[in-house]
């Protein structure tokens, strides 16, 4: 009677998702910490796994896909192990199919396109900063050449003012002269001293206004010759400013401190990414928005969308978070 009771118990317990994938494991010798290494979880998801534990936060979103990946290393039939679960009221329309953890060929193709990007910058950036000096060397010489100019204005200027004096000196000596001769005439012809007096007076007069006048011409011919200096300014030339290189920004970007699961797409339905990311993974999503963002662990992630922080604390830790970016 024991023998009987001992036998269904035995079929009941091998009958569990859990005890199956156990007995499986010991078979081969493993342990728990093994599996967890192989699969890449954590040692608690697998102790829940084989404790039948599959109502837990953590486990209920990816319950499917964590007993295939466990069943296919121990050698359980996955079909019989899947038929189980689905009697522990974990069938799911559609199963989450574990994905590969090497990203490697991915993220090498992408960092050698920003790499690319980031040397064509390098390169107009300083053909700009070439073109700049090359323009300030011209620049140079187009000033040395107005100075030049400039001094030669200032040359017949200053020529023009020392004609000017040494007319006025001449005119200033004959003035002179005339005014000394006009006694010693007077005292020859004293009978006409009188139209004599007044005809060197009306001849000074003449001479004096004769002075003036050439005076106020020369004293115009200067101010022209200022005005033309004055009006020949330097212009201004304004040398282009070399381009600012402007920084691409992803419009995700995801930093992990521990294991999280994720599985991300854009509005086209495309899956950008998706599997169990590594603490110090980082990644760099582009696509058209807005997002689809499914988190395992949102407490153990840093998002950052098209540079701004993404606020993760609403989301509660040990919680699947699903969520649209831009919300």
């Amino acid at each position: 009677m024991n023998r009987e009771q001992n036998e269904e118990r035995q079929a009941e317990i091998a009958q569990t998702p859990g005890e199956m994938l156990r007995a499986a494991r010991e078979q081969l010798g493993y342990s728990q910490k093994d599996i967890a290494n192989r699969l890449r979880l954590r040692l608690s998801v697998i102790n829940d796994i084989e404790d039948n534990r599959f109502e837990q936060a953590q486990l209920a979103t990816f319950t499917r896909g964590y007993v295939r990946s466990y069943a296919k290393y121990v050698g359980v039939d996955e079909k019989s192990i899947l038929a189980l679960l689905d009697q522990y009221g974990h069938a799911q329309p559609q199963e989450q199919e574990m994905q590969s953890f090497s990203r490697r060929t991915k993220r090498e193709a992408h960092d050698s396109r920003i790499m690319g990007l980031t040397w064509i910058l390098a390169a107009v950036f300083l053909g700009l900063t070439a073109v700049w000096w090359w323009q300030s060397l011209q620049v140079q010489p187009s000033t040395h050449k107005e100075s030049t100019v400039k001094a030669e204005v200032s040359a017949p200027a200053n020529e023009q003012d020392s004609s000017y004096v040494s007319t006025l000196e001449e005119n200033g000596a004959a003035t002179v002269t005339k005014a000394d001769t006009s006694p010693s005439s007077a005292a020859v012809a004293q009978p006409e001293s009188a139209n004599t007096s007044s005809q060197s007076n009306t001849s000074a007069s003449s001479e004096t206004s004769a002075s003036s006048e050439s005076a106020t011409s020369n004293q115009s011919v200067a101010n022209q010759a200022d005005t033309s200096v004055t009006e020949a300014k330097p212009v201004d030339v304004q040398t282009p400013a070399a381009e600012e290189t402007v920084a691409v920004v992803p419009d995700l970007q995801l930093t992990f401190s521990g294991d999280c699961w994720i599985d991300i797409k854009d509005a086209n339905g495309k899956r950008l990414e998706t599997g169990i990311k590594k603490a110090g993974d980082k990644l760099d999503l582009d696509g058209k928005a807005p997002f689809k963002i499914v988190l395992g662990a949102p407490g153990v992630v840093k998002m950052n969308y098209q540079g701004q922080p993404v606020d993760l604390s609403k989301y509660p830790a040990g919680r699947v978070a699903r969520f649209k970016l831009p919300q």
